[in-house]
């Protein structure tokens, strides 16, 4: 794994140790093991409770990867998935993206059955 992806890594996990433990606990154990394992031990990025995701200094692919957290996991019900799909589309759409992301990463963070 290159140096890019173990950092990437290593945001989404001090994301994660910065929210609260509901919705923490949200994402199963296996899958925050496999991020902390994957994590580069010497980028340890610390984020403030309570600071808006899109304030935070983190690579564009880590907040893409807490989208997913988001739709896969916090999102409660469809509706809220569909804002969030939205929200994203819309974001995608005014950085001028041809792609978007969320499309190409969501298989990434599926629910476990």
């Amino acid at each position: 794994m290159d140096g890019k992806s173990k950092e990437i890594y290593s945001e989404l996990s001090a994301f994660l140790d910065s929210i609260d433990e509901e919705r923490r606990n949200k994402i199963p154990q296996d899958l925050r093991e496999l991020i902390n394992s994957k994590k580069d031990d010497n980028y340890t990025p610390k984020y403030p409770k309570g600071t808006p995701l899109e304030k935070l200094k983190m690579k564009k692919e880590t907040k893409d990867m807490i989208n997913l957290l988001n739709f896969n996991y916090w999102c409660e019900n469809e509706k809220q998935r569909k804002e969030l799909m939205e929200q994203i589309a819309n974001g995608k759409k005014n950085e001028g993206a041809k792609v978007n992301a969320f499309d190409k990463l969501k298989n990434i963070f599926k629910k476990k059955s």
